[in-house]
């Protein structure tokens, strides 16, 4: 049963390292000139867009597993291929080909499948098919919300239908992060814009509209991922000011992912920012580096609501080192947000969050810093630190990156 869990947690903290690159061309991520070859057992099928990822247990010859994350091309793509939902399953012994990922994580773009009877199959690789990736962001043809042939995007990539959290305060869940929408008597406040796609913007907009007929007049973005700022443009375009930290404003300029994403802030702010409108008052705040380098608290204190976007998350939590994220830096984030007068957290994805849930996430992040802090003065190296660290009980699995970064955070000379 141990084993099981063991092997389950892990597939979900390889799975949310895979999405956050989800986005991302094959040459930004992956080397053709690397190619791996991977025997293993499936431990899970994860079956949406933007690509499909299958997760595999990989036996050495000594007996030790490790597991791997193989992305493979978006549903509709693999579907033209020949490809259901049975062809692959958890528990089946299958062959991959691929090209490993430049991040030297345990990850890699699939170009084939063996599977068990022999038979190959292909895994709509975008190193064959660089426009595969781009499939999954156009809209119907036919005007409709689902995909050619009528079929919609997968559970969590749909914008969801809006629903009311307190009086004039509404949620949209889907496409991207969550959307937070503040009803005033003047216009509306909307807080991340999700993934980019007109589909998305649309539907965001469709169901603001069942609600209230003002306009959007301000956005504020929770930091830079595509995921949040994604129709940031759209919504300037219609006569709102997006509102963001100065670093929000840089990263997104810099970042890969949304360096061509247009919609950079029109407004932005070096700590803390006060937005008073139509009756209502926005706060957001700075309180340090976590998730990235420029996360922003958005809180709401006639409402008691904080949004606290990816600094609490229903998996394993990931820190954006390469755009300022911060593992020691976390906590400090949230003990800023325990100081606010609130009773509902609004999570990046996922369902409003208790205080009492905030402080508990807080409390287990802090456990994985003082444990590797307790490893590195028993000696723990830079190399030997995951292999030295116990996450298990705390339902958290960091590959040996995260663990070597933490320690050069750790140990880093001020």
């Amino acid at each position: 049963m141990k084993t099981m869990l063991a092997v389950y947690m892990t597939a979900l903290a390889l799975m949310a390292t895979a999405r956050l690159w989800a986005h991302h061309s094959f040459a930004a991520e992956f080397d053709a000139n690397k190619r791996v070859t991977l025997k293993g057992v499936v431990t899970m099928v994860d079956w949406r867009n933007p690509h499909i990822y299958i997760y595999l247990n990989i036996k050495d010859a000594g007996g030790a597993t490790t597991e791997w994350a193989c992305e493979l091309g978006p549903p509709n793509v693999l579907m033209r291929n020949g490809w259901t939902r049975n062809t692959v399953k958890e528990g089946d012994a299958v062959t991959i080909d691929g090209a490993v990922a430049k991040d030297a994580s345990n990850r890699c773009n699939t170009r084939s499948v063996t599977l068990a009877s022999g038979r190959t199959v292909l895994g709509g690789s975008s190193e064959d098919n660089p426009a595969a990736g781009n499939l999954v962001a156009q809209a119907d043809p036919g005007g409709g919300r689902g995909g050619r042939g009528g079929r919609g995007p997968a559970a969590g990539q749909t914008v969801e239908k809006i629903r009311q959290l307190k009086p004039n305060l509404y949620m949209i869940t889907g496409g991207g992060a969550n959307t937070l929408i503040r009803v005033t008597n003047e216009g509306l406040i909307v807080v991340d814009t999700k993934n980019p796609s007109d589909e998305n913007y649309n539907r965001v907009m469709e169901e603001i509209r069942s609600v209230s007929n003002l306009p959007v007049k301000y956005v504020l973005n929770t930091h830079h991922h595509p995921d949040h700022v994604g129709n940031n443009q759209k919504f300037i375009d219609t006569g709102a000011q997006v509102i963001a930290l100065d670093a929000l404003k840089t990263r997104m300029a810099s970042d890969p992912r949304t360096k061509d994403i247009p919609g950079l802030p029109t407004t932005t702010f070096a700590k803390d920012y006060d937005l008073k409108f139509g009756g209502a008052g926005v706060q957001a705040h700075f309180y340090g580096r976590g998730h990235t380098g420029d996360d922003t608290m958005v809180y709401f204190p006639d409402l008691k609501v904080v949004m606290v976007s990816d600094q609490i998350t229903d998996n394993n939590p990931i820190v954006d080192f390469a755009n300022g994220g911060s593992a020691v830096e976390w906590t400090q984030i949230l003990d800023g947000v325990l100081k606010l007068d609130f009773d509902m957290a609004i999570p990046g994805r996922g369902e409003p969050k208790s205080k009492a849930d905030v402080q508990a996430f807080r409390d287990k992040f802090a456990m994985v810093i003082s444990r590797a802090k307790d490893a590195i003065k028993a000696g723990a190296t830079r190399d030997t630190l995951a292999s030295q660290m116990k996450t298990d009980d705390l339902g958290w699995q960091f590959n040996a990156q995260f663990y070597g970064n933490l320690y050069d955070e750790l140990t880093k000379k001020s």
